[in-house]
């Protein structure tokens, strides 16, 4: 009797316990960076396993073609304009995530859930601009620089303003410490210690983003890999506009072993939630701030994001389209997902999924994907319009555009020259055909949207 008793208050226990959270937000992860998403050169079993445990959505995007504005609208489920923040923000900087937003992580901590964040933050870098000031209560590793000096221990570089590139906690390292992997180390901390209540643990990866540097062994084992795929060929360049260039295929052997690394520290988050048995208990989020970095001036970038055109810092679909997977193992039936996604809708689709009251009146932008989650997504979610505004130059060689989706069509508006390309989404996913003028009507309305939108949105 006292055996069952015990079991069936298990039983009750776990069926009214809040689930965990935890966001992976990877910098500068293409949406061809990983095996499931059709790679064949970087190699990713943890995430392709995470991939088929959930749903894995096809028509994914960041808010911004670029990190800081997608991080403030993850957090905030606003568009990044509406918050202020269009551009990654170049410290130092007076420009940071307004303290009046009510964040993610504010709304998870009001339900009760201990709160954690590890990693780039790149949205302010006082002490009353970080993570601690925005619904954290528990934080390492968060930099001022927004980006890690050298992803080796000790990872810094001197600077006139001091400990501007430190990446904290990390001081009882050892000279060939690995930072993805110090990193993780506190994730394993944080759910060990955290695992006894409902946690919300918001992970902020440095990977993949410059420098790019990797463990030895595994780039040596990336390019042997290189040489075997392609022989001792160089690539082909692709050009684009502005006298600017791109990778034609992924062989970037540093790059690679920075995504197995990345991969191999994701596994290893899954497999502590599976010995502390919970996985069942755990929505996992993972996805990436833009699309990828394989655009620049001189030469190309770090990755490939065939099929699609361009990457980082553009409008074009590799700069915006993104991996995103979400799995909620025994909750949410695998599979793949094509409604249209983006960052603004995280805050309100993980507060649905946690059965949390909604805050329309915070997350204005963003949409709750629970119904899609569900497979009971309707035509007007499917065919939903999702719109961008990047107005500044980029080091890819970007000059100002904006762009709008609705159903499989899109439109990009380039301010220098003042023109317009029309897209079919739904035949032309590498946006190689421009259909402007053969659909002009098409171009007026949605170029009126769009500029509605951004009127809108912009205080």
């Amino acid at each position: 009797m006292k055996t069952l008793l015990s079991i069936l208050f298990l039983f009750s226990t776990n069926a009214f316990a809040k689930p965990n959270v935890i966001v992976f937000l990877i910098d500068d992860l293409g949406w061809a960076d990983l095996s499931c998403q059709g790679s064949e050169y970087y190699e990713t079993p943890n995430l392709d396993k995470l991939a088929a445990s959930g749903i894995r959505f096809t028509n994914s995007y960041s808010a911004n073609p670029v990190c800081s504005p997608t991080r403030a609208a993850l957090l905030t489920g606003k568009a990044p304009q509406r918050v202020g923040i269009t551009q990654w923000i170049p410290q130092p900087s007076t420009l940071h995530l307004p303290a009046e937003e009510t964040t993610i992580a504010e709304a998870f901590q009001s339900a009760g859930y201990q709160t954690g964040y590890i990693g780039k933050w790149h949205l302010g870098e006082k002490d009353n601009q970080l993570p601690t000031a925005n619904g954290f209560s528990w934080m390492k590793s968060v930099n001022r620089a927004g980006q890690p000096a050298s992803y080796f221990f000790p990872y810094t570089r001197k600077s006139k303003r001091g400990n501007y590139w430190d990446v904290p906690d990390l001081k009882d390292g050892k000279e060939g410490d690995y930072l993805t992997d110090a990193l993780t180390d506190h994730a394993l901390d944080f759910i060990k210690e955290k695992k006894a209540k409902p946690f919300f643990l918001y992970f902020g990866h440095y990977a993949v983003h410059t420098p790019i540097q990797a463990p030895k062994e595994l780039v040596k084992k990336y390019e042997e890999k290189k040489k075997k795929l392609y022989g001792n060929g160089g690539a082909e360049k692709i050009f684009h506009r502005y006298q600017t260039t791109s990778r034609s295929r992924q062989d970037h052997a540093t790059y690679a072993a920075m995504i197995e690394n990345l991969d191999t520290n994701i596994g290893r988050v899954m497999s502590k939630l599976d010995e502390l048995r919970l996985t069942e208990n755990t929505v996992i989020l993972f996805t990436s701030d833009n699309g990828g970095h394989c655009h620049l001036k001189k030469s190309p970038g770090v990755t490939c994001n065939l099929p699609l055109k361009s990457g980082k810092g553009w409008t074009f679909e590799g700069g915006i389209r993104i991996p995103t997977i979400i799995s909620w193992k025994g909750k949410l039936k695998p599979g793949i997902c094509n409604t249209p996604m983006i960052s603004m809708d995280v805050m309100p689709t993980l507060l649905d999924l946690t059965d949390q009251k909604l805050l329309p009146k915070q997350h204005l932008d963003g949409t709750s994907l629970k119904p899609a989650l569900l497979g009971n997504a309707t035509p007007a979610l499917n065919e939903r319009t999702l719109a961008w505004t990047y107005p500044h130059n980029h080091g890819s060689g970007h000059r100002p555009s904006h762009a709008i989706r609705k159903g499989n069509w899109k439109l990009i508006h380039f301010d220098t020259t003042d023109t317009n390309e029309l897209y079919d989404l739904s035949t032309d996913l590498g946006e190689k055909t421009d259909l402007a003028r053969k659909h002009p009507n098409k171009v007026k309305a949605l170029q009126a949207k769009l500029a509605a939108w951004i009127k809108e949105t912009t205080p």
